[in-house]
């Protein structure tokens, strides 16, 4: 009664089956209609089943079976158990057989497609015999073959080797040796400055009849032994050199040269030419890195203060500065004494950060694009630093009217130093020439610029104040 007891315990059969007297506990509605007839007619049978009828019923164990995984995995399927009855003397009787019912649920799951263990998505390299190039010989004419390692790359896509592309590996040598040069040129330098001199170092080996020509026009017959000929270089330079070697061939090598142009010139076609502006880009805001000059002659320029009329002196002073007072409470401009100082007034002020990519020329002008005087009453105040620098702005200058100097020194005091003040008018309003500020910068670095009009007094004037880069 093993497998009675099994159907009993998940309530599908209840324990005796005798006389025919089904139990309706575990059956289904169907199952029970079937067997009621008259008493008299009463044969057995197991819920309207006749002697001998089988038929399956789940229980409440399952079956378990381990999913197919090509690439490994830990897949389970969890089945309904289904058992068979058979109807015996109209008990329900198991007979020992079984089978998978309905899929309950699924437990763990397939490891992703491989290939031979490497992931999906991952790539590699395979060695694959060499791969070559030409390459010419150093200091001779002869070509040979630079071999190389080849590898060809794969990935794995959906479990399968798949072929990507191949490169260039390891370098392993020359195909074969390449022979001695046949001839060497080159220039002792790789600049010179405009209109200087560099040596063409040439020799020839198993060559005869050698000469050169080079880009300017120059040329010359060269000795096969090793020489140096000097040339004059006025521009870029290629030159030429040319033999015949021991096989009758015509052999060649080519040596550069660049040259270097003066202060306000620039390079155009590998020649240098004058620089001038011949356009102007107003510069709105700072910091500001200005671009190395170019053939296109682009300027820049910055207005730094606006034109003041002239009239009573007034407004905030410097207060870091001292120079001599101007006003006739204290003695009125025939005052010369070193006593007779204060702070001037402030007509305009400038600090910002600049930087030059390359070689300009920087100034103060009264004008945005041409060169004019700045009208000032009394002096203008210039001064610099490294940006990176903490110490105090400091290179100061000063030029103006003679009379804004303390006393008859001759000059002003910045932050309790002297500075020199370079008189353009005794007094009164200074007609300033326009003021070079050039040696305030080094190219590629970034400088903080501060420029100061002042007044010392009296009355005030000052014209348009620009910074130009040329």
């Amino acid at each position: 009664m093993k497998h009675v007891n099994k159907i009993l315990a998940v309530g599908l059969l209840v324990i005796a089956f005798q006389n025919c007297a089904p139990n309706a506990a575990n059956f289904s509605k169907s199952e029970l209609a079937s067997s009621q007839v008259p008493e008299e007619e009463a044969v057995p049978n197991c819920f309207g089943r006749t002697e001998g009828t089988t038929w399956w019923v789940p229980s409440n164990e399952s079956i378990v079976e381990n999913g197919i995984c090509e690439f490994g995995g830990d897949l389970k399927y969890n089945y309904q158990k289904n058992v068979e009855l058979i109807c015996t003397n109209g008990n329900a009787m198991t007979t020992g057989n079984s089978q998978k019912g309905a899929l309950i649920s699924t437990v763990g799951a397939c490891l992703p497609a491989t290939c031979n263990g490497k992931p999906a998505g991952s790539t590699w390299s395979v060695p694959n015999g060499t791969v070559s190039e030409p390459q010419s010989c150093p200091s001779s004419s002869v070509i040979v073959n630079a071999v190389y390692n080849k590898n060809d790359n794969y990935i794995c896509l959906g479990g399968k080797e798949s072929y990507v592309n191949s490169e260039k590996g390891s370098y392993i040598g020359l195909d074969k040796a390449c022979p001695a040069p046949d001839l060497t040129a080159a220039f002792s330098s790789e600049k010179v400055a405009i209109n200087g001199t560099a040596g063409l170092i040439t020799q020839g080996i198993n060559v005869s009849t050698m000469a050169y020509t080079c880009s300017d026009g120059q040329s010359g017959v060269l000795p096969v032994a090793q020489t140096s000929t000097s040339i004059k270089v006025t521009q870029d330079l290629a030159c030429t050199v040319k033999g015949t070697n021991s096989a009758g061939e015509s052999v060649s090598k080519t040596a550069s040269i660049s040259v270097t142009c003066g202060s306000n010139e620039v390079k155009s076609g590998g020649k240098c030419i004058v620089y001038s502006c011949k356009s102007f880009v107003e510069i709105k805001s700072f910091p500001v890195v200005i671009p190395e000059r170019t053939a296109d002659g682009v300027c820049y320029y910055a207005k730094l203060f606006d034109k003041i009329a002239t009239g009573p002196s007034s407004g905030s002073r410097l207060s870091n500065v001292v120079a001599r007072d101007h006003s006739s409470a204290n003695g009125g401009p025939s005052n010369l004494a070193v006593t007779n100082v204060a702070a001037p007034y402030v007509l305009g002020t400038f600090t910002n950060k600049v930087t030059l990519n390359g070689e300009r020329s920087v100034k103060l002008s009264g004008s945005s694009q041409a060169l004019t005087s700045i009208l000032v009453d009394n002096f203008v105040l210039m001064g610099s630093r490294l940006a990176s620098s903490t110490a105090a702005i400091s290179n100061y200058r000063a030029f103006g009217s003679g009379d804004s100097a303390i006393g008859t020194t001759g000059k002003i005091k910045v932050n309790n130093a002297d500075v020199s003040l370079q008189a353009f008018e005794s007094g009164g309003t200074a007609t300033i020439g326009t003021l070079l500020l050039t040696s305030d910068f080094s190219v590629g670095k970034q400088y903080e610029l501060n420029v100061n009009a002042l007044d010392c007094g009296g009355s005030k004037a000052m014209s348009e104040i620009y910074l130009v880069f040329q």
